[in-house]
């Protein structure tokens, strides 16, 4: 009796290992199709892509990496689906650009990647890269009408968030209040939240312009900037990384 006793809940707990063993595989196994499904169904919803490119290029050679961007820029306006192409050129730092693009949909973006611009802009940065080349896919949050830059004190910023996955819906709910709130600000001209396309869909980029610096400064000690950089502060799985930009005409 003793023996059995002894015997019985090990083969139990073996039985009970075993089972929880298989729930984990399927769990994940559900969690893979559907992130997979989650993808497919973004690629084949029909909605604008923007497509976000980061890149350094060495100290002496920012001239140069200006003229492969203005490049790519001619190129991409004249590929189907283009809804615009902006470029920027850090403030502080001027070897560091950001490309932010518009495509009608998914198909425009994919066939953008493949095309003659893309791969000669890849190719031409390679000598000169001072860092990996970065570009990703987003779809929008929050993307409302776009002014030109007024003048030379024009001011972009950038801001690029990573959060744990339970803090993407409150970031973008937070998100899309910021944008809505800095669109009716002084000296604002435009206020883009655009969220990654891919798994875990974590990545968040802001894209937003500002007449001049001082406008820029307002927005920053606003009630709803710090309501918002309060909001997502304890979210973020990476630091809070604002950039500012100047355009390149």
């Amino acid at each position: 009796m003793i023996a059995i006793g002894t015997q019985q809940p090990q083969a139990l707990r073996g039985v009970a290992a075993r089972s929880l063993f298989v729930r984990c595989l399927t769990c994940g196994f559900a969690v893979a199709v559907f992130a997979a499904a989650h993808s497919a169904a973004n690629a084949q919803s029909g909605g604008a892509i923007y497509g976000v490119t980061t890149l350094d290029v060495a100290p002496d050679a920012a001239a140069q990496g200006v003229t492969l961007l203005r490049e790519y820029r001619d190129g991409a306006l004249k590929q189907a689906g283009n809804t615009g192409v902006t470029l920027l050129e850090e403030a502080d730092r001027p070897n560091r650009f950001v490309i932010y693009e518009g495509w009608t949909d998914q198909s425009a973006y994919e066939a953008n990647e493949k095309a003659a611009p893309s791969a000669q802009l890849r190719e031409k940065l390679k000598p000169i890269a001072g860092a990996p080349y970065d570009r990703r896919e987003y779809q929008v949050i929050a993307v409302g009408p776009s002014q030109p830059p007024a003048s030379a004190a024009t001011v972009y910023m950038q801001l690029h968030l990573d959060v744990f996955p339970p803090g993407i819906e409150p970031t973008l709910a937070a998100a899309k209040a910021v944008a809505e709130a800095a669109r009716k600000g002084e000296g604002n001209l435009r206020y883009d939240v655009v969220k990654s396309v891919k798994p875990p869909q974590s990545h968040t980029t802001f894209l937003a312009a500002w007449r001049d610096r001082k406008a820029f400064d307002a927005y920053e000690s606003s009630t709803y900037a710090r309501q918002f950089r309060d909001t997502v502060g304890p979210l973020l799985g990476s630091p809070f990384d604002d950039r500012l930009y100047v355009p390149i005409n």
